[in-house]
């Protein structure tokens, strides 16, 4: 009886074995070995280190992480990785009015102008139900998850970030006045290009 009982012990303890190898295998196959969530050959092929969390770093600097550089598929080495003198985290590749940087943090697809597929744009979409679209709020440099971005009392509707006498949810035209690059950094680019 005793020797039934090792031989049953060792063959759970085999089997047991079995499955946390297979467990790693999977993990191997899914080809994120340090589950960053960022693919070992995109982190290889971008000079990122396979086995370090780097998902939530910003190695070029444009305010877009490494995820989000995944996401929007620009390169994170490369803060304008199209020389088109607008940063990664400004362009807007699928035309719906949010930035890469933007719809990153919303939670939306940076390559997809209807993330949820409603039949509405992401930019024509009011996160916080503010008044505010998404791409106002972009634009506006206001937060489309929180109605008081700034926390003042004042939800962002009925502020006037541009100080031109309207209302934020009444000004169609908001032109915050960012000056998005002045040249400072020699790449040739001055604020209106890419425009």
């Amino acid at each position: 009886m005793r020797r039934f009982r090792r031989i049953q012990t060792w063959a759970t303890l085999a089997a047991a074995c079995a499955l946390l190898a297979l467990a790693g295998v999977a993990v191997a196959q899914s080809g994120d070995s340090d589950r960053d969530r960022l693919p070992d050959r995109w982190e290889q092929r971008h000079g990122l280190k396979v086995g370090v969390k780097d998902a939530h770093r910003d190695r070029d600097r444009d305010t877009l992480s490494n995820l989000g550089e995944l996401k929007s598929h620009t390169n994170p080495s490369d803060d304008d990785t199209d020389n088109d003198c607008l940063e990664d985290d400004n362009e807007d590749a699928d035309r719906d009015h949010v930035d890469n940087e933007n719809e990153v943090e919303e939670g939306t697809n940076p390559l997809d102008a209807d993330s949820d597929d409603d039949g509405i744009r992401d930019g024509r979409e009011d996160g916080d139900r503010d008044g505010v679209s998404n791409a106002r709020e972009d634009d506006q440099e206001t937060d489309p998850g929180d109605r008081d971005s700034d926390e003042d009392g004042v939800e962002d509707a009925n502020e006037d970030e541009d100080s031109d006498g309207l209302q934020n949810e009444d000004d169609r035209n908001d032109n915050d006045g960012d000056d998005d690059d002045d040249d400072d950094d020699g790449d040739n680019c001055d604020k209106n290009d890419g425009e």
